[in-house]
C-alpha cells in the first residue's frame, strides 16, 4: 500500500478517495468531508498522527490521495488493500471494518454517541451501537469500577430509579 496506508485506521470515519487539498485545513486541524452518506458536508477534526501524515504527503495533484497512474481521483484501492491483507495473512477483513475499529477506539477513549455521530456523519446516534464494540479492556475497567469507593461510604446501593439508598 502507499505510504499513507495507515491513514484509514486513523481516519476510519471518511472515505479519502474524494479528499482534495482544498478540503484540508491543517491550521485548524479539520477535514471537510463533502456530501457524505447522509447527504451533508461535515467537518471532522484530525489527530496529530494524521496531521503529520498529511504534512508529509506530496502535493502532486488536487487530490490528497491521487491515482498513482493518472494523478487524478483515486478510483479503487482494492488491489493494494488485497495485497496488504495477503501480506498480513488476514482474510476475514474488509476496508469497512476500519470504520468499526475507529469508532470502537474513539468510544473506548471516552467519546460519547453524540460526538461519534458528528464525526462519522450518522444522522442517528443509535448507529454508535452498531459501530462500536466493547473491548476486553473496557469491560475490565467497567467491572473494576465496582471495587472503587463511591463516596464517603461504600455502604449504599442504587435502585432502578437511580436513587441511592443506604445498606442496612
Amino acid at each position: 500500500m502507499p505510504a499513507y496506508g495507515n491513514l484509514p485506521v486513523q481516519e476510519g470515519y471518511f472515505s479519502g478517495a474524494d479528499l482534495t487539498w482544498f478540503d484540508v485545513d491543517l491550521s485548524r486541524g479539520l477535514l471537510r468531508v463533502r456530501v457524505s452518506k447522509n447527504g451533508k458536508d461535515r467537518f471532522v477534526p484530525i489527530n496529530q498522527t494524521v496531521r503529520r501524515m498529511l504534512e508529509g504527503l506530496p502535493r502532486t495533484s488536487e487530490y490528497v490521495f491521487p491515482s498513482p497512474k493518472t494523478e487524478g481521483r483515486l478510483i479503487d484501492i482494492k488491489s493494494s488493500f488485497d495485497k496488504a491483507k495477503k501480506e498480513a495473512r488476514s482474510r476475514d477483513f474488509c476496508f469497512h471494518d476500519l470504520h468499526h475499529t475507529a469508532a470502537t477506539r474513539m468510544a473506548d477513549g471516552g467519546a460519547d454517541a453524540f460526538a461519534l455521530a458528528e464525526i462519522f456523519g450518522w444522522s442517528d446516534v443509535r448507529m454508535a451501537l452498531r459501530y462500536t464494540h466493547a473491548t476486553d479492556e473496557a469491560k475490565r475497567r467497567a467491572v473494576e469500577n465496582l471495587a472503587k469507593p463511591i463516596g464517603p461510604s461504600d455502604e449504599s446501593v442504587t435502585n432502578e430509579k437511580g436513587r441511592v439508598a443506604a445498606l442496612p
